[in-house]
């Protein structure tokens, strides 16, 4: 188990890098002018294990309320640092310094001016003016974090980069990595080496590149600044901790990351549990230079694995969304259609006349010996054969093609690469004795370099998981493959008799947080903080109830103007809090609705969307 080597890094009394554990925090959505309210909310999430707490200071005032929290916190007899989170407020950001331990700004705010999103250009010389101005305005701040000691966090967001950063990378992890480079080099040269740095995103895929890319230019450049992990606007639930966890996870199992936040549009404290649980089932791994794979699965299959069932019958097709078609078949009776949720694979050891009525682009997937009579049921059936029984047969498998079990490494063998090459019908099941992120990595970096085109399914047997550990575990294991997009297939064998398609949703939910599937609509929501401008989780779940129908679209709710629109990134509409009881309504980065009731906000945006044609109506 081994971290990127990095800094050690002063918080206070925290010591930050990798000579320590993952660190965890989590954030006030609290008015940060209400001290009393500050302060119970921080120490809540301290006394749920905390071990830092950003609050936000949008303003002048409210960082020169920062001294009385943290005066107040000590006051009760807790001294774990505060983080000051500061966007478009240089002078905010100095305030604050004198008050807390760490301050955090955003590169695509402090110095430049707001984005516009315009495409705008700029020469080089102006470009290196606003460089020079750049280098003035953050060199000043730094020198009152010297002062008091305070470190710094530098965090770019996706979507609030800034227009001169964009006319030249575009909104892009490139252009996320360089607007960070610009300002980790001014701490370099002004030796300031208390810093720690962040590259979130709502999309898993762009925070991961980012993330990726950042840490190899800090190697290039000598730099060994930790990281601060997170995927903004998780959202809450289910999805909120599946999106964190293959975002997050992914980045931990390959060493990278000294903090985390999972940001969940929840009571903050709810968010600790989550990451503990995260740091305790990764096991880091850094590699400088590993190698890179070339993903080539856009679009992955799953394989609703109902082996714990011991018949197949009408709940159980039900189950995973398959329903009586409208015209049936006058031998086979009633046959069954596939909803827009159902598997493309069925994995089962129980065989019987319901598996004849599977739509015909359905395979079932049956172990060796139980193929040939599977095929009196469905001509479909492909057989799976564990790699040793595979280099044993003596004939040929029956049926259009099978799946090839690998448990690990050592089944790899010269051996079975030369039959796997030989045999053009066989696909491989990757599932490695323990189901970790590596042991998955090291079998699909074996495969790649044997040059073999199989294609390949990944499998993960969850033992005894459940709830949220099963959740958070395999999709911090899986979820980065899919990412790099280097699964035709995921499996999930989930021993669950009284609900057969827990895999099957987890598997949508893994696959459509890494960005490859979108099974349902796709919500994005900011956890809120001292500036959410009205009731955010009750938002949230109005707009989920409204349009959670919609699964074509991704729909964004934020508590602000800081998240919206820059931080929306991609979403198809957005509903931002504005203040005073109302809601400003977005198609894409677009305001086209300005301070609408919030009564009426629902139906304000429900009409926006059929004006757009992106309206359907609830089956």
């Amino acid at each position: 188990m081994k971290r990127r080597l990095t800094n050690q890094v002063r918080i206070g009394e925290l010591r930050m890098g990798s000579d320590y554990p993952v660190r965890i925090q989590s954030m006030l959505n609290t008015d940060t002018m209400d001290t009393e309210a500050c302060v119970e909310q921080a120490i809540r999430i301290i006394e749920a294990g905390g071990e830092l707490v950003r609050v936000t200071a949008p303003g002048v005032k409210e960082a020169q309320n920062l001294k009385n929290i943290r005066e107040e916190l000590c006051r009760r007899g807790y001294t774990t640092p505060l983080s000051a989170d500061i966007h478009f407020n240089p002078a905010a950001a100095i305030e604050a310094a004198c008050h807390v331990e760490k301050v955090r700004i955003n590169p695509g705010n402090f110095a430049d001016k707001r984005a516009t999103f315009k495409e705008l250009s700029y020469t080089d010389e102006e470009y290196a003016g606003e460089l020079r101005a750049l280098r003035e305005k953050f060199k000043a701040f730094l020198d009152v974090c010297r002062a008091h000691g305070t470190a710094v966090r530098v965090g770019t967001n996706h979507g609030s980069l800034s227009d001169r950063i964009m006319s030249r990378y575009g909104n892009t992890p490139e252009g996320m990595v360089e607007a960070t480079m610009e300002y980790l080099r001014v701490c370099r040269d002004e030796a300031f080496d208390d810093v720690v740095i962040s590259l979130k995103s709502s999309d898993c895929r762009v925070m991961v590149e980012a993330v990726r890319l950042l840490a190899r230019r800090m190697e290039e450049e000598g730099m060994r600044y930790p990281l601060h992990l997170g995927v903004t606007e998780a959202g809450e639930g289910e999805d909120g901790r599946v999106r964190s966890a293959v975002g997050i996870g992914t980045l931990l199992n390959e060493g990278l990351g000294d903090t985390i936040r999972v940001s969940l549009t929840e009571e903050p404290e709810r968010e600790i549990p989550v990451a503990r649980e995260l740091v305790e089932c990764c096991e880091p791994c850094y590699r400088e230079n590993p190698p890179v794979l070339e993903g080539r699965w856009s679009r992955p299959v799953i394989v609703a694995d109902i082996s714990s069932r011991d018949c197949v019958d009408e709940d159980v097709t039900a189950a995973l969304d398959f329903h009586v078609a409208a015209e049936d078949d006058p031998v086979r009776g009633d046959l069954l259609e596939a909803g827009p949720s159902a598997p493309e694979m069925i994995y089962t050891e129980a065989l019987g006349p319901e598996l004849t009525k599977l739509p015909e682009t359905v395979w079932v997937v049956v172990p060796y010996g139980n193929v040939d009579l599977a095929h009196v049921y469905n001509r479909r059936a492909v057989a799976l054969v564990p790699s040793a029984e595979y280099l044993r047969l003596r004939e040929p498998l029956t049926g259009d093609w099978h799946l090839v079990e690998v448990r690990g490494m050592d089944e790899w063998t010269p051996a079975l690469v030369e039959r796997l090459r030989r045999d053009g019908n066989a696909a491989l099941v990757l599932n490695p004795v323990r189901p970790v992120y590596m042991a998955y990595r090291q079998l699909l970096e074996a495969v790649a370099a044997a040059a073999l085109p199989a294609r390949v399914i990944l499998r993960a047997e969850a033992g005894g998981l459940r709830g949220e550990s099963l959740s958070l575990r395999l999709a911090s294991q899986l979820g980065g493959l899919f990412v790099d997009r280097l699964g035709y297939g995921i499996w999930l064998s989930v021993d669950d008799r009284e609900d057969v398609a827990v895999g099957l949703r987890l598997s949508r939910d893994i696959l459509q947080a890494a960005g490859v599937r979108r099974y349902k609509t796709e919500f994005v929501s900011c956890p809120g903080c001292g500036r959410t401008l009205y009731d955010l989780q009750s938002s949230v779940a109005r707009v989920k109830e409204a349009f959670g129908h919609l699964r074509r679209l991704k729909i964004a709710v934020m508590g602000c103007v800081v998240n919206g629109p820059g931080e929306m990134g991609d979403a198809d509409y957005g509903y931002v809090g504005a203040g005073n009881g109302k809601v400003n309504l977005f198609r894409g980065r677009r305001m086209v609705r300005v301070g609408v009731p919030e009564g009426e906000a629902i139906e304000a945006l429900r009409r926006l969307i059929a004006e757009c044609g992106d309206w359907e109506d609830k089956r």
